[in-house]
């Protein structure tokens, strides 16, 4: 299947593009104060990015920045040319909101498409409110804007576009980008399902009573079906069977990113600070699939995360061999949960026939997969895009 940009795209990619280096002030977006800047972020803004970044989120979000900076902005292979790409709001010199571009290399038709994840989007309100306050001033009182406007000028910079992709968004900023024209993408969802109930209750029991009990008390818990495929831990780095899956995945699929040996190897194989494990699917030397997992304790819970996955397209008995060998996997770790997110109906039907139901927010929604500015084709997605899994 062919997927072409619609000339009205095609035409905003272009002015987009060649707009890639402007510098504006904020009077084009008339909630924002025209004393703020806007523009696109390079390396020399890291200190204050990563100043930012522990103002608004602590120091450890800051030092896990800092961390997989050169990872992220350096040997990322989808990068055209290595360095941070962002969008920046500086005001008197001085930093205060950021929005992270992660180059997505999406292929629509089995084509190379420009596109960008946006994420690691941070308004500093500090700074934003000794802005607004000088603002008043200068405006003899008037009343300024509120500081979501700034969020918005970073999203509608030409160095964000031409095509948007966000996912996990939480509940303020979903209002937001629901008003500028992000729109979600049916059949996209964050999954879950219970694993185990071996971590709580050892934390609860001690770790010699409490596995025994959980021995008794998992069998209340859906089972995990055993997969009907051989299912194998790859100890080594990715190979050229990866390489031949994704050029036939990307041509089968409507939309699809980037997953070749190159771009896995580095996401899973040299990572800065994750652990992944990584099982596959295959006959012989034919790679039919696989998935990446990894298993790690958030707010004293052990959870399970499935942050890839890829089979060809129509596969479902290799999606659902591989999906139940990572529940396997995460269940002799001693997991609690495991979670994925599911994009299209063929990966949610397989997560439902192995007990996963969307993963609900706070405010009872579910988080699909939003985007803005691209064609109406089906994108396949992963956990693991955009933000690292």
């Amino acid at each position: 299947m062919t997927v072409s940009l619609t000339p009205a795209l095609s035409q905003r990619a272009r002015e987009m593009g060649s707009a890639l280096c402007a510098t504006f002030k904020l009077e084009t977006f008339g909630r924002v104060p025209a004393m703020i800047d806007i523009r696109p972020g390079n390396d020399g803004d890291k200190s204050q990015i990563l100043e930012r970044v522990e103002d608004v989120y602590g120091a450890a979000e800051a030092e896990r920045a800092e961390r997989r900076w050169d990872w992220q902005w350096q040997c990322d292979p989808r990068l055209d040319e290595p360095g941070y790409k962002g969008v920046v709001a500086e005001w008197r010199g001085r930093i205060i909101g950021t929005l992270s571009c992660l180059p997505a290399g999406l292929y629509i038709g089995g084509q190379p498409v420009r596109a960008h994840w946006c994420a690691d989007m941070l308004v500093h309100w500090g700074l934003m409110r000794q802005a607004l306050r000088e603002q008043r001033r200068k405006k003899g009182g008037k009343s300024p804007a509120l500081s979501d406007g700034i969020a918005v000028a970073m999203l509608d910079h030409p160095a964000a576009g031409p095509i948007q992709l966000a996912k996990h968004i939480a509940d303020p900023m979903m209002s937001i980008i629901l008003r500028i024209g992000f729109v979600a993408r049916p059949n996209t969802a964050n999954m879950t399902r219970r694993v185990s109930l071996r971590w709580p209750l050892q934390k609860a029991l001690g770790r010699r009573l409490g596995p025994l009990v959980a021995a008794g008390a998992d069998l209340a818990i859906p089972g995990i079906p055993r997969p009907r495929l051989n299912v194998q831990t790859l100890d080594g780095g990715f190979d050229a069977r990866f390489d031949q899956l994704w050029e036939a995945a990307k041509e089968e699929y409507p939309a699809i990113t980037l997953r070749d040996s190159a771009t896995l190897n580095w996401h899973y194989r040299q990572h800065p600070d994750t652990a992944y494990t990584v099982l596959t699917v295959g006959e012989g030397d034919v790679l039919r699939g696989y998935t990446v997992l990894k298993v790690f304790e958030r707010r004293q819970r052990l959870l399970a995360r499935i942050v890839d996955l890829l089979a060809r397209n129509g596969d479902s008995e290799a999606k659902a061999a591989l999906i139940a060998g990572a529940l396997e996997h995460a269940r002799q770790e001693g997991a609690e949960r495991a979670e994925c997110f599911a994009a299209g109906i063929e990966l949610t039907a397989v997560l439902q026939r192995l007990g996963f139901v969307p993963k609900l927010t706070r405010a009872n929604r579910t988080q699909p997969l939003m985007v803005r500015w691209l064609p109406d084709v089906d994108l396949y997605v992963t956990r693991g895009d955009g933000d690292g899994g």
